[in-house]
């Protein structure tokens, strides 16, 4: 099977012992009811609970050659996005198949949920549990909605960082049918400043809860001009839930379209405003 490098991985029977580089990663190999073969798995693999007891192995960008050695694995499951490609490679070169992904969307997901499924043994488990969370999206995506509110979703707040387009956390308000406030701006993750936000005026602000980017600072002034400041709307979310490109998305997704619904309840006649917004 090619992974998401192009290279063609190739196993003579289901592996039985794995090693996993990425906490979504894990997610899927327990998702599939394979965590029994997990003999490592990142410092930040953390969920579900018993993810955490397993033997360490390092960090997504640090991991520990040495110990994946040792644990003897007979596949490694890694990322495109943040686990170093040298160190992968003497992994490789040591003669453990490598399997990487690097999802970008929903879809990508599901597929990668199937795919892993099928190297571990159990396609139709993969399939099968594929199956149901894009049931759970489609869902989610079929609701029909008015109005749209302009809905920021950051991912630190010292400095002001969001998520752009093309990221998942975009996808998450679109499908739910927001618009994100920082579509405009350039790149995936573009960096705000105080007044990008008061021309922009989100309706919504979803900040991703992780160490140090829970709070927005007290000493601006003029948080009370933006309508999501004045209007108690700014809501603090699961930062491993909506960050991790794993089985847990789909959940994210529903929380945000509950979020939207929330909103939508208490301003139902709010006019769509077209300032610097992107389609």
């Amino acid at each position: 099977m090619k992974d998401d490098r192009g290279v063609s991985v190739r196993l003579a029977a289901a592996p039985r012992r794995v090693v996993s580089l990425a906490p979504n990663l894990t997610e899927i190999v327990f998702l599939l009811g394979q965590e029994e073969k997990l003999v490592g798995v990142t410092r930040y693999c953390n969920y579900p609970p018993r993810a955490a007891t397993l033997p360490r192995i390092g960090g997504i960008v640090d991991p520990d050659v040495e110990r994946i050695v040792a644990a003897d694995p007979d596949l490694l499951l890694c990322t495109t996005d943040g686990n170093p490609k040298e160190r992968v490679k003497i992994l490789e070169e040591m003669g453990i198949p490598c399997f990487a992904v690097g999802p970008q969307n929903l879809e990508a997901i599901f597929e990668t949920i199937e795919r892993v499924g099928a190297l571990l043994g159990v396609p139709e488990k993969g399939r099968k549990e594929a199956g149901a969370l894009r049931v759970r999206a489609d869902r989610v995506s079929r609701v029909q909605r008015a109005p749209s509110p302009r809905v920021l979703f950051v991912v630190s707040t010292s400095p002001i960082i969001a998520a752009g387009n093309g990221t998942f956390l975009d996808e998450l308000v679109r499908t739910t049918g927001g618009r994100n406030a920082a579509g405009g701006f350039a790149g995936r993750y573009p960096r705000l400043s105080v007044e990008d936000l008061l021309v922009v005026g989100p309706d919504i602000i979803l900040v991703a809860a992780m160490a140090g980017v829970e709070e927005f600072s007290p000493s601006v002034s003029r948080w009370s001009e933006i309508p999501a400041f004045r209007n108690g709307d700014v809501v603090t979310l699961d930062g491993d839930l909506v960050t991790r490109p794993g089985p847990r998305m789909v959940t994210a997704l529903e929380k945000v379209a509950e979020v939207l619904s929330a909103w939508r309840t208490r301003h139902p006649d709010v006019p769509a405003r077209t300032k610097g917004e992107t389609r």
